[in-house]
């Protein structure tokens, strides 16, 4: 009986594997994009390094390989020197380590066998080396192997159909054990109207939120359906896409379908009577406030949202209290081991518009641990930000501490290897999407010759109830400037539901322009963790109804009258086909010209600029809205390649760097930003402190200041003295 269940599962799974061998994909993931940004370092006598990788839920791998490509030291035995490669646990090659070899770049492929490979796996390296016959050195400088992070790992996997439930959600459109972007179609019946607009945006920000480190795209088409992915499709009443059968809606409705053109591949149905009515199921959808079971799900009532207050994304540092390391990343990523741990990283976005001024820097409390130092050596926690050094901490010993302390720390319980530190982020280090890296440098003890012997147990972690704190700064800078935006979605994500933000497309916007916009919205919900249920979008006939919000315009706008309306505000002037920088003037330059100094803030130098037109040219423009004064508009503008390209920049974490400014412009790789010398300002001050900071700025004013001061003094104090005289003379009388 067992033998025939066995045959039988057998030729089930042969069948499978036959029928969606067909379907197969390949995909291939450099380690780079496994999240190891630089070379992979290994050292040591012992040491290893490993990398993480899965599987999507709806695929099963049909054969993987890992190609490595590797370079290694020149002095080690290659008779006794090999690293392995590791998968799960079991060693499935060894790599011999030759001489002729060494010094540069080999590579080798290796295939992995599938049945070592579960959703979540992990590929180890393990650098057996050896320099001499005699004794060793266990960490020589001479033992090392180096990986590169464009090795690559490939894997040909086949879909596994997933059923028509709706619990499964996100998935199939997005899956955390997926590291590769993430690419979610959106699809319509019909040219879509505003509303409907909204509520797709909404789905591409709590998508972009999901997927974010891993990137993605929402590629958008009208009246068809993509044919190898799952898509997501909004629907009105009397609307159909060919192939897809749903029955007629009588209220907000969410239903999983299988795809008519793939049956491996899902259709997520967004219907209702109405736009408000899909409004109602994407809220249901982004914000978990109705159970999702079964294939189809009816949306009763209108769904809440909760009030929201400014600066308070889920993804932010709290503006309103300390914020603990532990909220920010799980325990786990905030302990490492070894003689030569990884780094510590800590993401940290933070209100890009921090007062700084007079201010030490933001205030960070580190509560660390870490195996015990047998005695006074250079062991140190190092702290940088957004790869800025900080600080070094000592790694204290027992020798360290004086006997009293040592009593203290006993009635105290509380052990030498657990200690607090206070260290402060200087402006100079700051980037409101920044990381804060903490790295524990083991110095190596030497004992003499034959005497040395590897260290396995060192141990070191940061505290999760370690704190940082920006509670105590106030919200003010000075724009525009673009990188805030980049960076942080900024001033827009101020609330992190943009419901103080009107998103503007032309009156014709294609397919490319929504896919655009979406992309721009999931990059918004990567910021702030949260969908952007609050934002409203338009077109440039609209703008009259639109009061006191910021302003992102995205598309191409040639030909439309809103540049030639707000022509007087924009950094760039238009001339015909022709965009030029406007030059500047007024009193701040004829101040910087001959009387430079007065303002100590600096400027930097205008640079010339003309676009031909829009194409194949994108750039990104900052300037104060025409429309409410205080408010902001940001527009991405260009040809479609060129908006694209602006989106590719901002999305780039090399790119991104670069973006500052008022306007930005990219052609090809190449970006480029300049600074306009027209500024407004955003937040507000206390008194005093706006008092002293305009004061500061302007050294011909204070001086004048201090000169009315004084003469005020002396006229004050000559009326007294006068006074006084006089009484004296009346008493001598």
């Amino acid at each position: 009986m067992l033998k025939q269940l066995l045959t039988i599962v057998l030729i089930g799974l042969a069948s499978l594997l036959g029928t969606t061998s067909a379907n197969a994909a390949e995909y291939e993931a450099t380690f780079k994009q496994l999240g190891f940004q630089e070379p992979l370092n290994i050292r040591g006598i012992n040491g290893q390094i490993s990398v993480p990788f899965s599987v999507r839920a709806d695929e099963v791998v049909l054969s993987a390989s890992v190609n490595l490509l590797f370079n290694y030291s020149p002095s080690m035995l290659d008779d006794l020197s090999h690293f392995n490669i590791i998968v799960n646990g079991e060693a499935i090659e060894s790599v011999p380590l030759k001489k002729e070899n060494a010094g540069k770049i080999s590579q080798r492929t290796v295939n992995i066998p599938v049945r070592l490979l579960a959703q979540f796996n992990r590929l180890t390296l393990e650098l057996i080396g050896h320099y001499t016959l005699g004794c060793e050195d266990p960490v020589h400088s001479t033992l090392w192997l180096n990986v590169s992070n464009f090795s690559k790992l490939t894997m040909t996997t086949a879909a596994l159909p997933l059923g028509n439930d709706l619990g499964l959600l996100p998935a199939p459109f997005f899956d955390p054990r997926d590291r590769l972007p993430m690419v979610a179609p959106i699809a319509f019946a019909g040219t879509p109207n505003n509303p409907t607009l909204e509520a797709a945006g909404v789905v591409a920000s709590w998508l972009g939120g999901l997927a974010s480190y891993r990137g993605y795209s929402f590629p958008v088409s009208v009246g068809s359906l993509p044919a190898d992915s799952n898509v997501i499709v909004f629907l009105l009443p009397g609307q159909t896409l060919p192939g897809l059968t749903v029955p007629q809606s009588n209220g907000p409705r969410l239903s999983m379908v299988v795809h008519p053109g793939n049956d491996t591949k899902k259709v997520l149905v967004i219907s209702g009577r109405d736009e408000n009515d899909l409004k109602t199921a994407v809220k249901a959808l982004v914000l978990g406030t109705q159970s999702m079971n079964g294939s189809t799900v009816m949306v009763d009532g209108e769904v809440a949202a909760p009030p929201r207050v400014p600066y308070d994304a889920p993804r932010w540092i709290s503006s309103s209290r300390k914020t603990r390391l532990g909220d920010l990343v799980d325990q786990t990523a905030l302990q490492v081991a070894g003689q030569y741990p990884d780094l510590i990283r800590v993401p940290m976005t933070m209100p890009p518009d921090l007062f700084f001024w007079r201010s030490e820097g933001i205030p960070l409390e580190l509560k660390h641990r870490y195996t015990l130092r047998t005695e006074n050596d250079k062991s140190t926690l190092n702290v940088s930000f957004s790869d800025k050094f900080i600080q070094a901490i000592p790694l204290r010993s027992e020798q360290d501490m004086w006997p009293f302390e040592k009593w203290i720390r006993g009635v105290l319980k509380k052990p030498a290897s657990v200690n607090e530190e206070s260290v402060s982020i200087p402006r100079e280090a700051f980037s409101p999407n920044g990381q804060l890296q903490l790295y524990f440098h083991f110095d190596v003890i030497k004992s003499g010759e034959c005497k040395d012997a590897p260290i396995n147990n060192i141990q070191a972690a940061v505290d999760k109830e370690s704190t940082i704190d920006i509670s105590g700064f106030p919200k003010f800078m000075h724009m525009p400037d673009l990188s805030t935006f980049a960076n942080a979605g900024f001033p827009f994500t101020r609330m992190a539901d943009l419901s103080e933000t009107a998103v503007v497309i032309p009156a014709q916007a294609s397919t490319a322009t929504l896919s655009n916009v979406f992309t721009l919205l999931g990059r918004v919900g990567d910021l702030t963790g949260l969908p952007a249920y609050g934002f409203t979008l338009i077109r440039p006939n609209d703008l009259a109804g639109v009061d006191d919000k910021d302003l992102l315009l995205v598309g191409n706008f040639q030909g439309d009258e809103l540049f030639k309306k707000w022509a007087d505000s924009m950094p760039l002037e238009q001339n015909n086909q022709l965009w030029q920088l406007k030059t500047g003037g007024g009193f701040t330059s004829f101040v910087q010209q001959w009387a430079p100094w007065v303002g100590q803030k600096a400027q930097l130098p205008v640079t010339s600029l003309s676009l031909q037109g829009f194409d194949p040219s994108g750039f990104m423009v900052g300037f104060e809205s025409p429309e409410d004064s205080g408010r902001s508009v940001v527009a991405i503008v260009g040809s479609e390649t060129g908006v694209s390209k602006v989106l590719e920049a901002i999305l780039s974490p090399d790119d991104v760097q670069l973006i500052r400014g008022s306007v930005v412009f990219v052609k090809g790789s190449t970006v480029a930003s300049v600074l306009d010398e027209k500024t407004y300002s955003v937040g507000s001050l206390p008194i005093w402190v706006w008092i002293q900071y305009y004061l500061a700025e302007l050294v011909l004013l204070n001086v004048l200041f201090l000169l009315g001061a004084a003469l005020l003094f002396a006229f004050v104090l000559n009326r007294i003295l006068k006074d006084m005289a006089k009484k004296r003379l009346e008493k001598r009388e």
